[in-house]
């Protein structure tokens, strides 16, 4: 399929690369997904933050991260993650056409991530990964 001309200061997109919901209890919450569906984990997991084997897109839990002050954690309603080649050009694209953004950009061990709204309140986090793949 091929792809229309992104229009002139549009932030360019590569792919979905996660769908992201938040968990107050992460553990019942990753049982119950892994119990339900047989999800298998992927390649982040850990206390706060687990991702499953569901490609092409992988599906993430989120819960919050008491090492981090508050306003730190990621908690809210699902989002969406658009993989973008460069997270910093992304936020200045934002600024300049007044996007709201809620938080970032935001290193992590394996990537960079953005989170801005629609004009409806949905999340978005643009993501860009340190090995540069996407999807």
């Amino acid at each position: 399929m091929a792809r229309k001309k992104a229009a002139r200061g549009a932030i360019p997109i590569r792919a979905v690369d996660f769908v992201m919901y938040c968990a107050r209890n992460p553990k019942k919450t990753r049982a119950w997904y892994q119990n339900i569906f047989g999800f298998a984990p992927g390649e982040e997991w850990n206390e706060f933050w687990s991702e499953f084997a569901t490609e092409p897109v992988t599906f993430c839990l989120n819960a919050p991260n008491k090492a981090e002050r508050k306003e730190m954690n990621w908690d809210g309603a699902p989002a969406i993650a658009f993989a973008v080649q460069d997270i910093h050009q992304a936020a200045a694209i934002c600024r300049k056409r007044r996007i709201p953004i809620l938080k970032g950009p935001v290193e992590t061990s394996v990537c960079w991530m953005l989170f801005i709204t629609d004009p409806e309140q949905n999340r978005i986090v643009l993501h860009q990964r340190k090995d540069g793949t996407a999807g």
